[in-house]
């Protein structure tokens, strides 16, 4: 049984993050790209092993128990991958990206970019919330890795939402709502997964299937396209493999507390 309460907090620390990354240029606090690289290998790391070590085996543990076709499971899983396939190709075509992160370079983007670009945004951050009730209805094991995934990955992604909105716009205003427009996406989207989970335990295996999906698409795009400027390449797969590996003892682990 899915607690509200829980959802309501992850729902509110999912939405202060942004905001308070919104406050660092103000700080004076500056992040370098190689620290953001970084970053973006860990929580890619972390994303695959939450992938291989906790989603795909509870969807098709539920879907044998279901006695659901082989098929329910993968399908899910090229839904959500091709899901942000075409949302990453046709809103993120025309910005400077690595990895689906967004990279400015003292070149301030054109406005209708700066829109395509946190529309995207806004939409990885509502799959990121959705992911988080299935999780949990899975088991609380599965729910707590999978919501550590999705925190540690909305930092990058924050930084992301804020670079975007500071190169596209001269409008402070107009900057403050793009930044609130990525961090209320993924309370949305946690809403939505548990309306998703409310239609039938039959959805759960679908939900993580998509939920892997979305994952395996994200960790992908996020750390191959830094593998290639070798400058950076040992370090990335170093942070990718110990984000890895954290998943993994955290999956030893809560099955004993």
């Amino acid at each position: 049984m899915i607690s509200l309460w829980d959802m309501g907090y992850w729902a509110l620390i999912t939405f202060a993050t942004p905001l308070i990354i919104a406050v660092l240029p103000f700080l004076k606090v500056q992040i370098s790209e190689r620290v953001l690289h970084l970053m973006l290998g860990f929580s890619a790391g972390i994303l695959g092993g939450v992938t291989f070590a906790d989603i795909l085996p509870e969807a098709f543990a539920i879907a044998k128990e279901l006695s659901l076709l082989p098929i329910f499971v993968p399908s899910g899983i090229g839904i959500g991958f091709f899901i942000l396939l075409a949302v990453e190709r046709y809103l993120l075509a025309t910005q400077e990206i690595h990895g689906g992160h967004f990279h400015i370079h003292g070149k301030p983007l054109d406005p209708s970019h700066g829109l395509m670009g946190v529309s995207a945004l806004t939409f990885h951050g509502f799959m990121d919330g959705f992911v988080i009730p299935i999780g949990f209805s899975a088991g609380p094991q599965v729910g707590i890795v999978v919501t550590l995934a999705v925190a540690i990955h909305q930092i990058p992604d924050s930084f992301a939402a804020l670079s975007l909105a500071l190169g596209s716009t001269d409008s402070k205003k107009q900057a403050f709502m793009y930044v609130i427009a990525t961090a209320a996406d993924t309370p949305i989207g946690i809403l939505v997964g548990l309306l998703f989970v409310g239609l039938g335990s039959f959805m759960i295996p679908l939900g993580l299937g998509l939920s892997a999906g979305t994952f395996i698409y994200v960790s992908a795009s996020d750390l191959v396209p830094e593998l290639q400027h070798e400058a950076r390449s040992s370090l990335v797969v170093l942070s990718m493999a110990l984000g890895f590996m954290l998943v993994l003892g955290l999956s030893l682990l809560l099955p004993q507390v």
